[in-house]
C-alpha cells in the first residue's frame, strides 16, 4: 500500500508570503549556500505525522477536525528571524511567531492530544517552537558570520499579521525539484 509523508500545518496569507520573501532576499545577501523554501511551500508545521496509508489519512483528518472545532480563529504575527541550532552555526533558517504565540501553541497541543488519543505518539525530541522554515543551509562556508549578522539585524523584524482560520493536512511528494505539498484535509477553527 502506498504511503504519503503527512503533516498538519497553518498556511500563511499572500501578504505574509511577500514579506517573508523580502526577508529571504535580505538573508541571501550573505551568499551562503541555502536551499530556500519555495513560496508555495511556506507554512508553520504544527504536527509531523510521518508516512501514512490512505486509510489512516481519513482518520487523521477527522481527528484534526475534532481538535479544532472548539477553538476560535485568531491572528498571529510572523516575527523574529533566527536559526537552529543557533545563529552562529545555522542549519535551518526560520521566522518565529510573536503575538499569537500562545494561541498557536494551544492549537498544536489540542491536535497533539487528539492524535495521542488515536495512538500516535507525540514528538518528544524537542519542545514545540512555532516557526516558519525559510531555508536549510547546505554546507558550511566562510560567509556564516555575515548570515549571523543579518539574522541579528532581523531579530526584531515582523513579516506581518496572519489570520489563522483553518488547519491544513498536507501530503508531501518528493519530486526532482524538491517536495510538493498537496492539501488532503481542511479543518476550520471553530467548527
Amino acid at each position: 500500500m502506498k504511503t504519503s509523508r503527512c503533516f498538519v500545518a497553518l498556511s500563511i496569507s499572500d501578504e505574509a508570503v511577500r514579506n517573508v520573501r523580502k526577508l529571504m532576499a535580505e538573508l541571501e545577501r550573505a551568499e551562503v549556500d541555502v536551499k530556500w523554501v519555495e513560496k508555495e511551500n511556506l507554512h508553520i508545521t504544527l504536527n509531523f505525522l510521518g508516512d501514512l496509508a490512505p486509510t489512516e489519512t481519513v482518520a487523521i483528518c477527522r481527528a484534526v477536525s475534532r481538535s479544532t472545532e472548539n477553538l476560535s480563529p485568531f491572528d498571529f504575527e510572523l516575527y523574529e528571524a533566527g536559526a537552529f541550532p543557533k545563529n552562529s552555526a545555522p542549519r535551518s533558517l526560520w521566522i518565529g511567531v510573536g503575538d499569537g504565540y500562545e494561541a498557536v501553541c494551544e492549537l498544536q497541543q489540542s491536535i497533539t492530544d487528539e492524535l495521542i488519543a488515536m495512538g500516535y505518539p507525540p514528538d518528544t525530541r524537542k519542545k514545540f517552537h512555532p516557526h516558519l522554515t525559510l531555508g536549510r543551509v547546505k554546507r558550511s562556508t566562510t560567509q556564516l558570520d555575515i548570515l549571523a549578522d543579518l539574522l541579528g539585524e532581523h531579530a526584531h523584524s515582523s513579516a506581518g499579521i496572519v489570520p489563522a482560520m483553518e488547519v491544513l493536512i498536507y501530503a508531501s511528494q518528493l519530486e526532482r525539484n524538491g517536495p510538493k505539498y498537496n492539501i488532503i484535509g481542511r479543518s476550520p477553527l471553530g467548527g
